[in-house]
Order: structure tokens, then sequence, then C-alpha cells
């Protein structure tokens, strides 16, 4: 009996060593400084502190881009040897374009960007489908804070979810964006995704603002979808106070999520 006993204590061995680990996916949501003074001070200083959390993705949300504006969020990726995309609504014949930056750590396999539609009002959206280790896994780019109502974000909503059942391949996926609606609001119009932050302080909603009818914004945060993902957890992405100011400069959130499974890509291993 000790010996079958044994011989079963070392197959169990064996099996916990071929067990592959499941992949690990870090994304942080950031607003970068837009006054230009401002970000010339404090951008060694965001470069430093992105490089020691090295998320895998970065997502840049309310960029504006014009010929006298400088190049915040490319710049980063530059540095970081992130690759840098541009995610807007705006003509390229616009003096001045706004939309989302990301940047990716990744190795990028498809990509794409479509129109979310509301009573007149557009705004853009983008997907990446990148690879973590061997896992494909679809990162959705948006930013719904349009004016007008629930109505209009019902509507963008719609038009993110019909898009997302329409290009995800049955692949891993999550939401990294900015909404202006409710945390109850998102959940019902984006059913089959969790908010990472599920209970935002209504006197603190990263990304929003404090005053007036934000009080109840969900601000910046990642959606992810619960039957692919586990051990979600989230922390603060900040500037410690330096001599100019005495308070933190928040910039956002990074959210960690592990993958629990689901098709893996075709390329082989390298």
């Amino acid at each position: 009996m000790k010996h079958w006993g044994c011989l079963a204590l070392l197959a169990m061995s064996f099996a916990a060593v071929a067990t592959p680990a499941t992949p690990v996916l870090r994304i942080a949501s950031l607003h970068l400084p837009q006054d230009g003074a401002q970000w010339k001070q404090q951008r060694e200083r965001i470069l430093a502190l992105l490089a020691d959390l090295h998320p895998d993705v970065i997502v840049v949300q309310d960029v504006q881009r014009s010929p006298d504006t400088p190049d915040t969020a490319c710049w980063l990726a530059s540095r970081l040897r992130y690759s840098c995309e541009f995610i807007t609504a705006d003509p390229p014949s616009h003096p001045l374009r706004r939309g989302s930056v990301v940047l990716a750590g990744l190795d990028v396999l498809e990509d794409g960007i479509t129109l979310l539609h509301g009573q007149g009002q557009l705004t853009a959206a983008g997907m990446q489908r990148a690879r973590l280790d061997r896992q494909a896994v679809n990162i959705y780019i948006a930013r719904i804070v349009a004016d007008g109502g629930d109505g209009v974000r019902a509507q963008q909503a719609a038009d993110l979810l019909a898009w997302i059942g329409a290009t995800d391949d049955d692949q891993p996926s999550l939401v990294v964006g900015e909404f202006a609606a409710s945390t109850d609001e998102l959940v019902r119009q984006l059913p089959g995704f969790q908010p990472a932050r599920r209970n935002p302080s209504p006197r603190r909603s990263l990304g929003t603002g404090t005053s007036g009818g934000n009080l109840r914004r969900h601000g910046l945060d990642v959606l992810y979808q619960v039957r692919r993902f586990a051990d979600v957890a989230q922390q603060a992405v900040e500037l410690a106070p330096d001599a100019a100011d005495s308070t933190p400069l928040t910039l956002g959130v990074m959210t960690t999520l592990r993958l629990i499974g689901g098709p893996t890509t075709d390329q082989p291993a390298p």
C-alpha cells in the first residue's frame, strides 16, 4: 500500500508540473495631462511609473491631436517600445481630433475600428486581438460619455455589443473604456461584462470630475467576461506628490486579470 501511495503522489507532482500556468493580463486605463507645461514637467516621472508597472496594454482616453498639441501617448509608446494606435471618429482633415490611443506591448494579431451612433453623435471604438503567451484575447477600446441622456449611451452601448458579437471569434474579450453611465446602467447595457471596479465611490469616479451630474458616472474601468477571467485586481495609477504639488496626480487605474481558459491561437509557440 505504501508503494502505491508513493506512486500516486509522484504522479500528482508530475501533473502539477505539466499543467501550464494560465496567463495574466495587465491593462492600464489612463488620462494624461493635457496642459502642455504640466506634461513637460511630469512626463519623465509618468514614463518611469509605467515602466515600473509594466502593463501589457495602456489605453489613454480623451486624447486631443492638433498641429500645436504634443503627441503625449505616442511619445510614451516610443520610449516604452509599445505600438501606438489612435482611435477617432474625426477625419484627418479636422484641425483638432479627439479620441483614444491604445499602446500595446503584446503581439497584435488583428485590429479594427467602428463607429458608435446615438442621435447624430458619433464616437469611435477600436479592437485589438493580441497574443498573450499562446492565448488570443480581444481588447476593445471605447469611450461612451455622450451627452443627451441614457438613450444616447444605450444606443452606443448596443452598437458596441453588436460589434463585439460580430468580431470576437469566441476569444476572451474585455472592454477598456470611460463610461458616463452609472454602474447599474452600465451593467444593464453591456450584459455578460462585469466592471472590475464594481463599487466606485460616488465622490471620486476616476476620469470624470466630481461636480453636478457627474457624481454617478462610472468613469475609467475595464469590463471583463466573468466566464473567461478570474483573480481580478485593480490599483490606482498615480504620481506621488513632488516639490511643485502637495497632492498625488491621479492618472487612472491598472487592472490585472487571469485568463481561465478558452481557444488558443493557431501560431506555434516560439
